[in-house]
Order: C-alpha cells, then sequence, then structure tokens
C-alpha cells in the first residue's frame, strides 16, 4: 500500500509517526510530503522539530497511491487545508474511491473546502462547528465513512 502523508509548519509530530510507524511495519510504502518551500518541516508545539520530508510535494506521483493522511496540529492543519495543491488531491482520492485518512484538526479539510458533505466524520471537538456547517459530527474516538478515515487526536493516530 502506497501512502503519502502530508506535512506542512505546525504539524503534530505523533500524528504524523504513529501512522508511519504502523503502516511501515505492515509493510505499507509510505512516503512523508513537504508542502512547504522545501522539505524541511516545523512540527507544532514549543519544541518545534524539524524534521525533513521524503519528497516535494511538486515532486509526487499522487495517482499512484492508495492512502493519504491529512495530520492535525496548529497550525498545520490550517496550513493543508487552504493549500490548493493538497486539496485537489484528496479530491480525487475521493473521487476515486481512495482512501484519506485525518486527525484532529484536519478534517475540517473536508469542511473547509466542501468536500463529502453530509458524509460522518469525527474530529478534535475545538473544530467541531466547523465540521458540523456541512457534515454530521460523530462524537467518537475513530470513525469510518466508507473510505474515509478519521480521528480525534494524537491518541487515535
Amino acid at each position: 500500500m502506497k501512502t503519502y502523508v502530508f506535512l506542512a509548519d505546525g504539524f503534530e509530530p505523533l500524528e504524523v509517526f504513529a501512522p508511519v510507524d504502523v503502516l511501515k511495519r505492515c509493510g505499507a510504502e509510505v512516503i512523508m510530503v513537504s508542502t512547504g518551500k522545501d522539505l524541511f518541516v516545523a512540527s507544532s508545539g514549543s519544541q518545534k522539530n524539524i524534521i525533513k520530508a521524503d519528497v516535494m510535494l511538486s515532486d509526487i506521483d499522487y495517482k499512484t497511491a492508495d492512502l493519504v493522511i491529512v495530520p492535525g496540529g496548529y497550525p498545520g492543519y490550517i496550513n493543508l487545508r487552504e493549500n490548493k495543491e493538497v486539496v485537489d488531491i484528496v479530491k480525487y482520492f475521493l473521487d476515486n474511491d481512495k482512501y484519506v485518512a485525518s486527525i484532529c484538526g484536519g478534517p475540517t479539510i473536508f469542511s473547509y473546502n466542501n468536500l463529502v458533505n453530509g458524509t460522518k466524520l469525527t474530529a478534535h471537538s475545538a473544530v467541531r462547528e466547523e465540521i458540523e456547517k456541512n457534515h454530521i459530527y460523530v462524537d467518537v474516538p475513530t470513525h469510518i465513512d466508507g473510505k474515509i478515515i478519521t480521528g480525534i487526536g494524537a491518541g487515535q493516530a
């Protein structure tokens, strides 16, 4: 399974590295994708850990992947949902019956961009009202609606 994990400045480290670790242990090809100016991306929080992504967004062949992951973290999830290329890729995955996983504030990519309106999603409680604008918020730790997988936070990563 080929997986792209989108990274933007302000990402939540656990919401990136937990799924990366588990997927790699299962034999998946996991590629961390920088959506910024270069391969180096800063995490959220006071530490501002800098990690080096595997590839730039402009260099991926997203049509060959099976799964994309949109992590949370502030302001990382805002940077991702406002990135037209990321949104277009997520839309492609939704339109082509491929998997999209998102955690914490990440699921706002659906509501902010009017994608798959009416579906059931979970997310961090801080973004509940935003999700409820055009989706059904489900108050559970993890939720699967078709090929859309959402979680409330780092504990569900």
